[in-house]
């Protein structure tokens, strides 16, 4: 299943800590705030990464976008951490596909698959609509 290719993204987080956005998938320069596609970076900070609920929770309810919006929750998600995590080279924590997945399901996301886009693990779904 090929995913989708997007031309903006705009960064969707509930991440409050500081730090640096990752960089866009599909070869993109940048993120875009008023791009047409979301993408999803999830925060780490206090939260379960394996419980559905827990992502879901932070993903935007289907019904909150325009019919059609495509979604993409990036793999690894924000995670504050001392000096020794930026040593080792660790920005974030993984997060598996098939939760990912289900949790776009789940918020009502149709179209759902995932797969890999070069270095990043992607997660898709598209609001329902045209």
């Amino acid at each position: 299943m090929m995913g989708p290719r997007p031309e903006s993204l705009r960064l969707h987080t509930r991440s409050t800590s500081a730090i640096r956005p990752p960089r866009p998938p599909f070869g993109l320069p940048g993120w875009s705030p008023d791009g047409a596609a979301v993408a999803v970076l999830l925060d780490a900070s206090g939260a379960d990464l394996e419980d559905l609920a827990a992502v879901a929770e932070q993903i935007p309810a289907a019904a909150a976008l325009p019919a059609g919006t495509q979604v993409v929750v990036l793999g690894t998600a924000a995670a504050t951490g001392g000096l020794w995590r930026r040593l080792l080279g660790r920005r974030g924590e993984p997060v598996a596909r098939p939760v990912r997945c289900s949790a776009l399901v789940a918020r009502g996301y149709v179209d759902v698959g995932g797969g890999r886009e070069g270095s990043s693990d992607l997660a898709w779904g598209r609001a329902p609509g045209p």
